[in-house]
């Protein structure tokens, strides 16, 4: 399961919500002290790839924003970031027996989806079943017998035989899968998460019976309507799916033995030419290209010249990135961030990222009980963080490496931690192993408010003419506060923000007293300006609704940790009842 599971914007409202995260800001009614309010710059231009080197495009400017980018994705033509595709073999899980419409109607969404993933230069897309592009299993070869389980029951036998092939295909080589579970379209909340948990749950065994390194298996719904009926899917819902299908997929694990080569990721670049000029194609303005042709070795090496025996991260190969800053003052939030929560009283879930999100990993890890999550788990997210720290610097280089400053980490903590969980944290943080740098673990807990009002003083600094959305950042150097708020773009409103206009924001609260203020306010700025593009961005899901409210402006790792932890709560307590 991931943050870009096609899913309506009330239930990721409700996921921040069950975390702690959501709700209106009762707290800043009556808070004092000296506030200082500034528009936030944006920054959102992105690097993918364009005929085999890095392109950055857009940019502060604001001449061409994320969305249009992937909207002409096959007419510019853009290629994935990591200049590689990820070929993949899929099958379709159903809980009943389809009918021969059902199943003609899976081969013909099945086809389309394998067409706009070729066309949108993602790799090949193709049935595990030779000759069967539907690639549909069901409880059809169990007949009358089936008719005696129940649909847990039915889902497990399909998605068994599904997690068979993908594990025989695995054995024969380094294969990438992805499972889609059909969903009935009238199915409660809790029974979709049940039944999407089952296919990961047998997945991972499936997984597990071949070496990780050979097969890797993503799971990703699909509603039963779009196997029913034609008319229930667009071009642009498939082209998502598409996207979607390609940012789940992670390689399988790759050894190697040989040592890096210097990283050049800071060589200035190869040439300034706008894709508009280049063979007559339509283009996009503001685009530089950045000369390297071959993959960044991230991608190929999750490991580490240590004697540590460290756990291996997934191979994660986003779509695009944001283009990485330059300014001096950038060198505050340059590291590796991490965002938790404590799920069920008992569950740790962290997600880590770099500063443009280039790397992205989610784990979720129990403990006996809401004593030992305090007292061992905070210590496991402090020594995994470490781990983390130590593969990254390696796997970049030691040149890169003194630029992105993996050593130094953001801890966040997303809503509001007990006295006793900051007490064990602090704790764990003074206990912190090499390569993590004490000095530079920076503890923060991170709320969000949706909806919110704008005050007068906000509303004032928000831009008239922006057409992306704006955000306006407000400091509170007594509580070590910054609250970011999220404005719509203006093109969907034809008058300015007003006072006590439904909008939304993200609070960063520094948990230690000596952190540095300009530090907090560089940190709030990177998440909800810049991080949070990728975390709007998953491409199932619009920045704005209809009636202009924004999604809060939450970075990427974040939205990925709340979604999880939100879905492994309800699970839990559903389990209990």
């Amino acid at each position: 399961m991931s943050a870009g599971d096609p899913v309506r914007r009330a239930a990721a409202t409700r996921a921040r919500a069950k975390c702690g995260m959501g709700g209106r800001d009762d707290e800043a009614r009556g808070a004092g002290g000296t506030r200082e309010a500034t528009a936030a710059t944006t920054g959102r231009g992105i690097r993918t790839r364009y005929q085999g080197d890095w392109l950055d495009v857009g940019g502060k400017d604001g001449t061409c924003a994320v969305e249009e980018c992937v909207e002409r994705w096959r007419a510019a033509p853009f290629e994935p970031y990591a200049g590689r595709g990820k070929d993949c073999a899929y099958a379709v899980c159903a809980g009943e027996t389809t009918s021969e419409r059902a199943r003609r109607g899976a081969a013909t969404v099945m086809r389309e989806i394998s067409r706009e993933y070729a066309a949108l230069g993602l790799g090949t897309h193709a049935s595990m079943v030779e000759g069967d592009d539907a690639g549909l299993f069901d409880g059809a070869e169990d007949g009358a017998s089936a008719s005696t389980l129940s649909a847990l029951e039915r889902y497990s036998r399909t998605l068994s035989a599904a997690a068979q092939r993908a594990a025989e295909l695995g054995a024969l080589g380094p294969r990438m899968c992805v499972i889609y579970v059909v969903i009935p379209d009238e199915v409660e909340d809790i029974d979709a998460l049940t039944v999407i948990a089952l296919a990961s749950h047998v997945m991972s065994a499936a997984t597990a019976s071949v070496a990780r390194r050979f097969l890797s298996v993503s799971v990703q719904a699909i509603p039963s309507s779009w196997c029913e009926d034609a008319y229930s899917w667009s071009s642009t819902s498939v082209r998502a799916m598409a996207f979607n299908v390609f940012t789940k997929l992670t390689r399988p694990t790759v050894t190697r033995g040989l040592s890096l080569p210097n990283d050049h990721l800071n060589d200035a670049p190869r040439s300034f030419r706008t894709s508009e000029t280049t063979d007559g194609r339509e283009g996009v303005s503001g685009a530089a290209v950045v000369g390297r042709r071959t993959p960044h070795p991230l991608f190929r090496i999750p490991e580490t010249s240590s004697e540590r025996n460290l756990p291996p991260f997934p191979a994660y190969e986003p779509l695009y990135t944001l283009t990485p800053e330059i300014d001096d003052d950038d060198s505050r939030v340059r590291g590796l961030h991490c965002a938790y929560v404590v799920a069920a009283s008992r569950w740790i879930v962290a997600s880590w990222s770099d500063s443009h999100g280039e790397f992205l990993t989610l784990e979720a890890e129990p403990f006996a009980d809401e004593a030992d999550c305090l007292a061992t788990g905070l210590r496991w997210l402090i020594d995994r963080t470490s781990a983390l720290a130590e593969q990254l610097a390696f796997a970049y280089g030691a040149k890169a490496n003194e630029r992105l400053k993996f050593q130094r980490a953001a801890i966040c903590r997303l809503g509001a931690p007990s006295s006793a969980e900051r007490a064990a944290l602090e704790t764990a943080c003074k206990a912190a192993p090499a390569p993590l740098d004490r000095d530079f673990l920076t503890r923060l807990e991170m709320t969000c408010f949706e909806p919110d009002s704008v005050p007068a003083r906000i509303a004032a600094l928000v831009p008239t003419t922006a057409r992306d959305v704006s955000f306006v950042a407000e400091s509170v150097e007594e509580t070590k506060t910054v609250k970011t708020y999220a404005a719509p773009p203006c093109a969907q409103k034809s008058f300015r923000v007003a006072f006590n206009t439904n909008v939304s924001s993200a609070r960063v609260r520094a948990l230690d007293a000596t952190t540095d203020m300009n530090t907090l306010k560089h940190l709030a700025a990177l998440y909800a300006t810049r991080l949070s593009q990728l975390g709007m961005m998953c491409l199932s899901e619009n920045i704005a609704d209809e009636f202009g409210s924004i999604r809060a402006p939450l970075p990427l790792h974040a939205e990925v940790c709340v979604r999880f932890a939100s879905t492994l709560q309800t699970l839990e307590a559903n389990g209990e009842q």
